[in-house]
């Protein structure tokens, strides 16, 4: 009886110590980030987290979680429609039988409702842009209450998400050792733009502005996403395939990077919106000028801080006034890439988001010891 006493406290100090991360995205690519060929700020602070050897922390797995494959495509077409899937749903309900927190860096769960003694922290990057109105939703007011706490991407983010939960704006980070800001490896044969992006992306109206520019634009994009007619200038690069990184490596990449004139964000104009974030952060560490469509809700923009210029949408005349500009004047190119580089190593830096990450944890962890 004593022995089964002592394991019931054992487990249940576990628990309270006890903290589960979920990132199925990560699951098949850590190794990858191990070896330096994929950006470690994907790793959305997990590396911090399991840096804290007294919270005993835990990953929450599902790849290889039941049920097979037909069963679990009728449960996603059926009930998990929304921004979810059973695996994560039910890798995560399991979970929650022994851990005190779960850390989810793919978004609200539709089930958090369902372990009401394990807090959730789920991050965000935007308000719905409909209105949810099934309970499996991981967006419905239901789940969102269920959540002890929520990580935003945006000021915007956090504005809405406050009201379900305490809420904590933290902006991005970049990989600055894999995007170094370094000078290529080889000098390009001629002058090119990149841009890359899945995302609501404009790419007819950077393919439009094409025409009037000397000088080649590189375009990694979507099948789905490429105009009909494209100009001999621009080339495209298909990442219809998921990962993106199956048609162009990091490496690669980041030499374009390094090599091209400046950086092209085109996007559709959504004013709720995180698109581009990523890109922008890698190219402003490579010391690229960027330019960028007005448009989202992210809380730093080119002009402002002055390491490129915005375009209004649709405006293809602006896009190639901006480039030319870039390639005609060498020395706002550089101002502008210096300004980036200078920019993401004070304010978007991997230390930095993972302090901000742990911070928000120990907050949320405090007041439920004191409640």
């Amino acid at each position: 009886m004593i022995s089964s006493l002592v394991g019931i406290l054992k487990r249940d100090s576990l628990k309270k110590r006890s903290i589960s991360y979920l990132h199925p995205y990560l699951e098949g690519r850590r190794n990858e980030i191990i070896k330096g060929i994929y950006p470690s700020q994907h790793l959305w602070g997990i590396s911090a987290i399991e840096s804290q050897k007294e919270w005993n922390p835990n990953i929450i797995r599902t790849k290889n979680l039941f049920p097979p494959n037909f069963f679990e495509k009728i449960l996603n077409r059926l009930i998990f429609r929304y921004k979810s899937n059973i695996r994560i749903e039910l890798a995560s309900l399991i979970a929650s039988k022994n851990t005190k927190l779960i850390y989810s860096a793919c978004g609200p769960l539709a089930l958090s409702r369902f372990y009401p003694k394990t807090k959730v922290l789920s991050w965000v990057f935007r308000p719905p842009a409909y209105l949810p109105t099934s309970t499996f939703d991981p967006y419905h007011p239901v789940n969102l209450n269920a959540n002890s706490g929520f990580f935003c991407l945006t000021p915007n983010a956090e504005k809405y998400f406050s009201q379900f939960a305490p809420s904590k704006f933290i902006p991005w980070c970049v990989d600055l050792d894999m995007f170094d800001g370094k000078p290529p490896l080889h000098k390009p044969h001629k002058p090119f733009f990149l841009a890359t992006g899945k995302t609501g992306r404009d790419y007819e109206t950077l393919v439009n502005a094409a025409y009037q520019i000397q000088a080649e634009i590189r375009i990694i994009g979507p099948k789905n996403q490429k105009p009909f007619n494209i100009p001999e200038n621009v080339t495209w690069l298909d990442t219809s395939s998921d990962p993106p990184d199956q048609a162009i490596d990091y490496p690669t990449l980041k030499e374009w990077y390094a090599q091209c004139s400046g950086v092209c964000i085109p996007l559709s104009g959504d004013a709720d919106d995180t698109c581009g974030y990523t890109n922008m952060l890698e190219a402003m560490a490579m010391r690229k000028p960027v330019v960028m469509t007005r448009s989202g809700c992210l809380h730093i923009d080119p002009a402002t801080r002055n390491f490129g210029m915005l375009v209004e949408p649709q405006d293809s005349k602006g896009w190639s006034d901006a480039m030319t500009r870039i390639l005609n004047d060498s020395d706002f190119a550089s101002a502008c890439g210096e300004n980036a580089r200078k920019i993401v190593e004070d304010e978007f830096s991997i230390e930095r988001f993972n302090r901000d990450v742990l911070s928000f944890i120990n907050e949320v962890i405090e007041f439920d010891g004191r409640n």
